[in-house]
């Protein structure tokens, strides 16, 4: 799979890992081999929306996000390269992005079979669809590109207004209120992808539908099944322009609802996925270091901050034991005063608390 896919990342995001790039050591030469170009898993829950110009929903965009490219992606350090977009350009004064793309690149069916080619225009009517969708992320563009709040609030009806323009049919403009030295970012967006108005138009209401045939394909992978709360499947997109760094044939993810947390690892044992999570505070964990140690990984941290925080202006003691006006008074009190604050805060054992999930090993992780 090509590593700018965001997925499999998601899917990983916390606990601990167990990846085998071939199998369990249960696994035989062929199934080793199978192994190596395939990859199996679980997701939790079915995705409802592959409009992906719309849907920011991680459990559609987990999905979708491997079956489109746009103007840039993201390498595996974080920095932004092309991908629909081979070059680009901007003016002196900041406010026009020139973007020259890839010729030859198609637009597949859910079969696989090429359906057109993917041109500038694609990119004016996907903007275009997005505001009529109601795009979840919207908001991420609708400031920065000149007229789009203004076609967005009606006044005006003339998308023709908006910056955005195909300059040819392999060159897409876009215009900015002011120059954002971070713009080319908001290209990784979906609300910033191209749609084909062909296949939008004989779609109507049913574009981006959660199935097979509900969008078109121009990423690296194309949906080759979707069984609700059974399974996804997707398989390489033989037509994709890069698809020489698509190293992944097929992936499979099976529908898990959680109850079994333990099993992951079992059916990884037996070669049924090719990574699992597993739980350094359930009774098997030692099981689990001591037969694969050498497998576990720790997923990335993320950047989230998570504190507690005091209401300073309590209205409700509904949720606590305090009934009588003195002892909401002195609760009051209590919170008002610094020292009481620090005091608390000083003797919450963040350790202790993330080990409750992570155990010893992983609280600090």
């Amino acid at each position: 799979m090509k590593g700018k896919k965001s997925w499999l990342a998601v899917t990983f995001l916390a606990g601990v890992l167990l990846l085998a790039g071939c199998g369990s050591q249960k696994s035989s030469s062929s199934s080793s081999s199978n192994l190596a170009s395939s990859y199996s898993y679980v997701y939790t829950a079915d995705p409802d929306n592959f409009d992906y110009t719309v849907s920011s929903r991680s459990t559609n965009s987990d999905i979708y996000s491997n079956f489109e490219d746009g103007l840039l992606e993201r390498n595996s350090y974080g920095q932004l390269k092309g991908a629909l977009a081979k070059s680009w350009s901007v003016s002196k004064d900041g406010k026009t992005y020139t973007y020259h793309l890839r010729k030859g690149v198609k637009w597949v069916d859910s079969e696989g079979n090429p359906y057109a080619t993917v041109k500038a225009q694609d990119f004016v009517t996907g903007l275009k669809h997005a505001v009529a969708a109601k795009s979840e992320t919207l908001y991420v563009v609708q400031d920065s590109i000149k007229g789009l709040d203004a076609y967005v609030n009606g006044k005006t009806k003339d998308f023709s207004t908006v910056g955005v323009k195909a300059v040819n049919d392999y060159t897409v403009q876009y215009t900015l209120n002011k120059p954002e030295s971070y713009w080319n970012s908001k290209l990784t967006y979906g609300v910033m992808f191209p749609v084909n108005a062909k296949f939008l138009a004989q779609k109507g209401k049913n574009f981006g539908k959660a199935s097979a045939d509900g969008i078109l394909y121009n990423g690296p992978y194309v949906l080759s099944n979707f069984t609700s709360k059974s399974v996804i499947e997707f398989t390489k997109n033989a037509s994709y322009w890069d698809k020489k760094h698509v190293y992944l044939k097929t992936v499979k993810l099976t529908y898990n609802d959680g109850s079994n947390p333990d099993g992951l690892y079992k059916s990884f044992k037996n070669g049924d996925y090719s990574a699992a999570r597993v739980y350094p505070s359930s009774a098997g964990y030692k099981d689990v270091v001591k037969e694969s140690k050498n497998n576990i990984i720790w997923s990335d941290q993320d950047a989230s901050t998570y504190n507690f925080t005091f209401n300073l202006n309590r209205q409700s003691y509904t949720q606590t034991s305090k009934t009588t006006s003195k002892q909401k008074s002195n609760t009051r009190k209590a919170i008002l005063n610094r020292d009481f604050r620090l005091a608390v805060q000083f003797a919450f054992n963040k350790t202790d608390y993330t080990a409750q999930l992570n155990g010893k090993a992983g609280a600090a992780s």
